[in-house]
């Protein structure tokens, strides 16, 4: 069963990715998470990288998402040529960004992508070009939403076609109503709140960033549904600190 099906059924949960070494990514698998967002925004995998990440989640039943630097046509068409389950866009804003967010994501009908079926996602021009395009297609397309003008927008952003799950970054939502960093902060919850209950109105997938284990639960019981979990660095760091304790 795919991410997309999954989602469907049950909350689903991931981590966000920051490494440079493809066995973290496996590892990540092996334990059972159900996606991985391989970080470009924030992190310091290049595509050579990434090709070798999206190797490493496929040898798993994890799905493996990129998370591009925004909407770049270039940059979303290059990182689903890796063969990734799906692509992540940041920083939507508007309607119109939505929209240019789709267009690079889709071919034809639904989207005017860079066209090369000779890249590892259509096993290098070995996979028949009707199946490659119809599948490519279907690949994950989160759209998030993270800012006030995100939120202000939020009802034409949502009658945007062709994304499939709009995702809540609460740091950059802390920020812009002027708590920088206190995602838990009333203001912050009350607006993921209002945003989860729109998005639900419109049939939408929810999805959101959490860093304590508590609000993994908590956004499951408001809907959401695609939920990532901390960084693979930053859980690594954490559980040293358990072994290191100092007398």
């Amino acid at each position: 069963m795919g991410l997309k099906e999954k989602l469907c059924s049950r909350a689903c949960f991931g981590i966000f990715s920051k490494t440079t070494d493809s066995a973290f990514v496996e590892a990540a698998g092996i334990a059972g998470m159900d996606f991985i967002i391989l970080d470009t925004e924030h992190g310091p995998a290049g595509l050579e990288t990434l090709h070798n990440h999206v190797r490493a989640a496929r040898l798993t039943p994890m799905a493996s998402v990129i998370r591009v630097k925004g909407i770049d046509a270039n940059g979303i068409g290059s990182a689903l040529d890796t063969g990734a389950d799906g692509v992540q866009v940041p920083n939507i804003s508007t309607a119109q960004q939505a929209g240019a967010a789709v267009d690079a994501a889709r071919f034809y009908p639904h989207g005017s992508r860079g066209v090369c079926r000779f890249v590892r996602a259509a096993d290098f021009g070995d996979m028949g070009r009707e199946k490659y395009f119809a599948a490519a297609n279907e690949k994950l397309l989160v759209l998030q939403v993270e800012g006030r003008e995100g939120v202000e927008n939020l009802d034409a952003i949502l009658e945007v076609q062709g994304f499939d799950i709009l995702f809540v970054g609460p740091y950059d939502l802390s920020q812009s109503v002027g708590v920088p960093g206190d995602v838990e902060s009333p203001e912050v919850l009350a607006l993921m709140r209002d945003i989860a209950a729109k998005a639900r109105e419109k049939g939408v997938l929810l999805g959101a960033f959490s860093d304590t284990l508590k609000r993994n639960n908590t956004l499951q019981e408001e809907g959401f549904a695609y939920i990532a979990y901390s960084v693979d660095i930053n859980i690594y760091s954490e559980a040293l600190k358990k072994i290191c304790i100092k007398k």
